[in-house]
This record gives structure tokens, C-alpha cells and sequence, in this order.
């Protein structure tokens, strides 16, 4: 129980209770998952073995580098759909589809406002363009917004924005979500060409979820669990003569089937498992050199 608001116990037959308000921002979250409700989605639940990019990530870190590995999943990711833009299709209309050749990803962070810990969407535009330390950068730097006075203009004009949709009756409110999701140039404004959450963040040890999710393509990460496993060999093949403790990340992909087939779909899945266990991008992470300047000489 919080000490800062006390919570009213009442009784009943059936037990005490309390009750908490059914705040406004959940409306929004209900509105989400009724637009999810009518994708027809597919999900392929699986795990990934993250020993090698999880060892990179902690050796850059002892070089000074500080690295996110949800950055790193998200630039695999990023890059692998704008190798192959109709992953990322929506269906315009009647007989077309839009395909947007960068990626714009979501990605929900979490960071503590009036002590409160409160979801926060981050927008990356061009995720496809930009380097695993940038997105790293922009990540914990939302995560790092704790206060009002840490917030700049513009992201309080996007919250005013954000209040207003909050304020509206249900009915217009769900009339103009049906109306952004119909459009292709409304929805990717709105909310980005792909998604990404990370539950493994908050919980730790194995598991995934499976998510009603809004975007035509999106990713859940889960939990990480460490087990026994056989090293793969650089050719590909399993050495089963050793048997070492390796960390395997759960992970669930939700693919639209309205806009793209199985096969296209398993070829596209089978290269981000690759690339995220073989740590695609992070061998070419580099210390930065700091260039001392010589002083003039007078």
C-alpha cells in the first residue's frame, strides 16, 4: 500500500477490496488492441541463441562503449526489413498496397514521471539509417526523461496533442483511429512501419508473450534464459562434442497475412535469427579515438 494515497479497504462477501481509477491513458490502450482485433495476423514463436552478441555488447562496454542490446535487436531489425520493404506493406485501398522503403520503428520504453512508472512510445524515423550507438542514444535518452522540466517544447506540444485525443468521446476518438489506420501516410506518421516492445526487460528468465499488435510487422522480446547448448562451428554445423552454457533469447514475430505469403515470410525470419545470433553490426562498432589538439604556439 502507498503511504502517499491511502487506499480505502471495503468489505463484501466475497472479501475486502479497493478500488483504483480506470485512468484515460488505458482507453487509449483499449483503443489499440480493438484495431489490432481486425489484423489477420500470424505468429512464429521461437528462440535465438545471443551468447555471441550478448559477450560483444559486455566486452564494448569494458572498452567504454555502452551499448543497449534492444538498440541492437532493433538495428538488426531495422536493417533486415529495409532489405526487404514489402514486409512492411499496407494495404491501401482496394487493390494496392503501400510499400515504404525506410523503416520507422516504435519502441515502448519505460520511464518514471511524479514517481510513477508510465509506458512511453518512442518513434525512431529512418531506424534503417541510423548506427547501433544512435539508437542506443535515443532510447535512453526518452527512458532519462523523468520530469516535466526535462521535457522540451516540442514534446509538449506532442503531449497537448496526446491530452486532446485523451479528452475525446469515446465514439470520435475510435472514428479517427479507423480513419489513420485505413490510410498508409496517416499510419506510419501515427505509428511508425514496424513495431518492437521488449517485455524481457522487465522480467527476467525465459518466456515470451504474444501480443495483439497494430503494425503489419512487429517483434516481443522475452525473457533471456541461459542453458546448456552446442557451439555451431563457423560452417554452420552443431559441434556436439562440448556441451556449454549459451544464453537463448525468446522471441515472438507478428506478421500480417493480408499483405505478404509464408515463404517470403520464413526467408525474411530465417535471416534475422542469423544476424542477431551471429551479432550482425557489432564488429564494426569501433572505440571512438579522442584527437588531444596541440596548443598554439605563441
Amino acid at each position: 500500500m502507498s503511504e502517499k494515497r491511502k487506499r480505502e479497504i471495503k468489505e463484501s462477501k466475497f472479501g475486502t477490496y479497493y478500488t483504483i481509477p480506470f485512468t484515460r491513458s488505458r482507453d487509449i490502450v483499449v483503443d489499440f488492441i480493438r484495431v489490432g482485433k481486425k489484423t489477420m495476423k500470424v505468429y512464429a514463436i521461437g528462440e535465438i541463441d545471443v551468447t555471441y552478441p550478448l559477450m560483444k555488447i559486455k566486452e564494448l562496454k569494458e572498452k567504454g562503449i555502452n551499448l543497449s542490446f534492444s538498440a541492437f535487436i532493433t538495428y538488426v531489425f531495422a536493417r533486415t526489413t529495409a532489405e526487404h520493404p514489402y514486409m512492411q506493406a499496407i494495404k491501401w485501398r482496394r487493390r494496392k498496397m503501400v510499400v515504404f522503403e525506410d523503416v520507422d520503428v516504435t519502441f515502448i520504453v519505460e520511464r518514471e514521471v511524479k514517481g510513477k512508472k508510465m509506458p512511453t512510445m518512442v518513434m525512431i524515423r529512418k531506424a534503417n539509417e541510423k548506427t547501433i550507438q544512435e539508437i542506443t542514444d535515443v532510447l535512453w535518452d526518452t527512458k532519462a526523461l523523468t520530469s516535466d522540466d526535462m521535457i522540451s517544447a516540442e514534446k509538449k506540444k506532442g503531449a497537448d496533442k496526446a491530452n486532446t485525443l485523451l479528452n475525446m468521446p469515446r465514439f470520435l476518438r475510435r472514428f479517427l483511429f479507423d480513419r489513420i489506420f485505413k490510410n498508409p501516410f496517416l499510419r506510419r506518421q501515427f505509428t511508425g512501419t514496424v513495431g518492437l516492445t521488449s517485455v524481457g526487460m522487465y522480467a527476467g528468465g525465459g518466456g515470451t508473450s504474444i501480443p495483439i499488435a497494430v503494425e503489419n510487422l512487429s517483434i516481443n522480446v522475452g525473457g533471456i534464459e541461459k542453458r546448456p547448448g552446442y557451439l555451431k562451428k563457423e560452417n554452420g554445423e552443431v559441434d556436439i562434442s562440448k556441451i556449454i552454457p549459451r544464453d537463448y533469447l525468446w522471441i515472438t514475430f507478428n506478421i500480417d497475412h493480408t499483405t505478404v505469403d509464408g515463404a517470403p515470410t520464413a526467408r525474411f525470419l530465417a535471416i534475422i535469427r542469423e544476424r542477431l545470433r551471429m551479432g550482425y553490426g557489432l564488429d564494426e562498432v569501433k572505440p571512438v579515438k579522442k584527437v588531444k589538439k596541440k596548443a598554439k604556439e605563441t
